[in-house]
């Protein structure tokens, strides 16, 4: 059981870190031909890029609100999954069943994030020749990551539940 402890801590850093990237970055929708790229924060072309500000649409600023949620569960998973090598229970809560919903709640607040920017700009990217970039593509990953992570997290076994 310890390894598979092992691998749901790796899988929740390697979550939590692709989740991280995601929301730092500036290629969550590229149109190269005309070198254009943008984030969740700003927006470039040809290198020069300009902050949205509060001038963005209330899609961008709930995306950009569960993907905070979602770290900050992701945070809560790992730091509990690194936890668990040595206690079993924060006062009455056990830390397995503290990692194993945090990880889901991850999860799932990447999915309502991607998701809604999904849905937002998909219309964008038919008609315009826009794509979606890598970072929208890390943050897909790390929804899935933390589903697995909260699936290795359920199955480590501990000996005083």
């Amino acid at each position: 059981m310890e390894g598979i402890r092992t691998a749901a801590c790796i899988f929740s850093f390697v979550s939590l870190l692709l989740l991280i990237v995601a929301l730092a970055t500036n290629y969550w929708m590229m149109d190269s031909a005309q070198r254009v790229h943008m984030g969740l924060w700003q927006a470039c072309k040809d290198n020069n890029c300009a902050s949205y500000g509060m001038s963005v649409s209330g899609a961008i600023h709930a995306v950009r609100a569960f993907v905070l949620m979602g770290m900050v569960a992701g945070a809560v998973s790992f730091v509990g999954l690194c936890a668990s090598f040595s206690h079993t229970h924060i006062g009455s809560i056990s830390i397995k069943h503290l990692a194993v919903s945090a990880s889901f709640v991850a999860g799932f607040c990447s999915m309502i994030a991607m998701s809604t920017f999904t849905g937002v700009y998909s219309d964008v990217t038919l008609f315009f020749g826009t794509l979606f970039g890598w970072s929208f593509g890390l943050g897909w990953a790390s929804f899935i990551l933390f589903l697995i992570t909260g699936l290795l997290a359920y199955y480590t076994g501990s000996s005083s539940e």
